[in-house]
């Protein structure tokens, strides 16, 4: 990246600080457990706008409810065949009892080879 004058001035900026928010839901749901101080988090980017595009995605990732659930599939091969260190699995959760109908990202895979299932772990 060549030297110029504007990317000068910013590297020897000592901080620069990029906000999203105040969301008052947010707030109210979590209140300080998602921080245990008000300093600003260490990042490094190469721009301030893609600081502030990540802090966006940090808010956004914060504002939906999300909820766990938890799958008992039949067959232990189900688990072995689910690619992971591909891409995130991901399926969609349809419960009447907890009324949801929406996508989740497999986050955990059980396999109980005695049992013959696969436990999945899905957040959504």
């Amino acid at each position: 990246m060549p030297a110029t004058a504007s990317r000068i001035g910013f590297i020897t900026q000592a901080v620069r600080n990029a906000i999203a928010g105040p969301d008052e839901a947010v707030a109210l749901k979590y209140g300080d457990l998602a921080r245990d101080t008000k300093e600003p988090l260490e990042c490094f980017f190469d721009s301030e706008a893609d600081a502030a595009l990540v802090a966006q995605e940090r808010l956004a990732l914060l504002s939906p409810d999300r909820r766990r659930f938890l799958s008992e599939v039949s067959g232990a091969d189900v688990g072995r065949g689910l690619q992971f260190n591909v891409s995130t699995p991901t399926a969609r959760i349809i419960d009447t009892e907890k009324a949801a109908d929406l996508p989740a990202a497999t986050v955990e895979i059980g396999i109980d080879y005695e049992a013959g299932k696969t436990i999945l772990s899905n957040w959504g």
